[in-house]
């Protein structure tokens, strides 16, 4: 930022302990030694001019001004107006070059200077900063107006505190992936948070939908994050505790057409087998691996492609790398996954039932080979509403129609159970339970599919 004291003479009269004692005092003081050096006994006010600016200045790196005076706490006072001054010259040339304040630098520097200040520098300070903003304000009155509220702390930039809000979450790296690309979109519509109001967002919102064609959930997600953020800005007195702007904004209404052609849908029964068939043709055995867990459990992608060979017992498996509570579980092993649990496990050479799956940059081993999972599914025309995470809903629905009560399903699945009973009390369904609900699951298998699966008897 500004140049700092550091050169430094000998006067009469002092020896060099004294000198070093002085020159300490200069340099460890923060805000007071700023923008100044001493050249023999008179204190000099600079400041850097930053480089894109230099060429309007004939190339000159720096201002400097001799303040007229061998006292430190008189060259503070004085060095104020040139300093405020230099900075507001900098913002001017700036705004007529690149519109207002496209760099905010020399708005939060000044910030930052009056924050530091004592009372009597912050009362220079602040009418030096007028007379910045009425200067300003003669190109383009919104970017005076701006500027002085940049300063004085009305506004921020909406992004200002984001990466420090993000650090303080405990979540995923995915998950505060997400929320970055949240919050930016909003920054994007409201750059500073003065902007950010009720009636702006809840017109925010509805342009997501109407003309991003954004789905409600989607639109959910953002505002719950964006509100998450704003608390972060209440509690860091960045903005006012009265202010509420993600407070309902997205109205209760029914789903669009849209919307419900949208939804996920659950694969046929009758389709099931066809995926695994069209995997093994392809000589993906894999996916079609992949597929055969996730059609006799109900597991999720992620959860299946999780899965270490020393969570499988002879019976069942314990699902530990889940999303929530609820989906750390036992889950019974169908009598049709047998066979395929015991060649994975024998053949395993990292550890993982599906061995030798890469991962994402989040750790995600289920990444690539879910992707591939949605090229064969477009291959065999089922469009975007089906997806892995269908096969889930098809053994919820498989379950459902076999008179299985929902607890016991939600056990096997991993979903909360809602009621305080079931919910808050209950140790939850028995493995015996659940052996007996899964062993419902029926599926009209190829030949092909069961001999690839399945012991044939002789």
């Amino acid at each position: 930022m500004g140049c700092y004291a550091r050169s430094y003479y000998l006067p009469v009269g002092l020896d060099y302990n004294d000198l070093v004692r002085h020159a300490c005092v200069v340099n460890v003081c923060g805000f007071m030694a700023q923008y100044l050096l001493k050249r023999r006994q008179c204190w000099l006010v600079c400041l850097e001019i930053p480089k894109a600016l230099r060429p309007q200045f004939g190339g000159k790196r720096r201002h400097m001004k001799s303040l007229q005076t061998d006292s430190l706490s008189e060259a503070e006072r004085r060095k104020l107006p040139y300093i405020a001054k230099w900075k507001a010259e900098f913002e001017a040339l700036r705004t007529r070059t690149n519109g207002p304040l496209l760099d905010l630098q020399t708005a939060l520097e000044w910030r930052e200077d009056l924050k530091q200040a004592t009372d009597d520098q912050r009362s220079t300070l602040l009418g030096v900063l007028a007379d910045t903003v009425e200067d300003l304000s003669w190109g383009d009155p919104k970017a005076g107006e701006m500027f002085g509220q940049v300063v004085t702390g009305v506004t921020l930039p909406t992004t200002e505190h984001l990466e420090a809000w993000l650090a303080s979450r405990d979540v995923e790296k995915k998950t505060k992936d997400m929320s970055r690309t949240d919050v930016q979109r909003l920054a994007k519509r409201f750059p500073y948070s003065h902007l950010i109001d009720h009636r702006g967002v809840r017109r925010w919102t509805q342009s997501l939908r109407e003309e991003e064609d954004l789905s409600l959930t989607t639109i959910r997600r953002i505002t719950s994050s964006c509100r998450g953020y704003w608390r972060y800005l209440q509690l860091k007195d960045a903005v006012s505790y009265e202010q509420q702007p993600f407070h309902e904004v997205i109205d209760r209404q029914k789903p669009s057409k849209a919307d419900i052609d949208r939804k996920r849908r659950h694969f046929p029964p009758s389709a099931v087998p066809t995926l695994v068939e069209a995997a093994l043709e392809k000589g993906d055995a894999k996916l079609a691996d992949l597929i055969w867990i996730a059609m006799w459990t109900g597991c999720r992608i992620e959860e299946i492609c999780a899965l270490k060979v020393s969570d499988v017992e002879t019976c069942h498996f314990e699902v530990t790398d889940a999303k929530t509570e609820a989906g750390r579980r036992q889950v019974p092993i169908h009598s049709h996954l047998e066979s395929c649990f015991k060649r994975l496990c024998a053949s395993s050479a990292d550890g993982y039932v599906l061995s030798g799956l890469t991962q994402n940059k989040y750790g995600d081993r289920s990444n690539a080979i879910g992707k591939r999972f949605g090229h064969l599914k477009n291959k065999l025309g089922h469009p975007s509403q089906y997806v892995f995470h269908s096969l889930r809903r098809t053994v919820v629905t498989m379950l459902e129609n076999a008179g299985i009560e929902e607890a016991v399903a939600a056990d096997i699945v991993g979903h909360d159970k809602k009621t305080l009973t079931y919910g808050h009390y209950s140790g939850g369904s028995s493995l015996v339970q659940k052996a007996d609900a899964i062993e419902k699951l029926r599926y009209n298998l190829p030949l092909r599919v069961r001999s690839q699966f399945e012991p044939l008897p002789a």
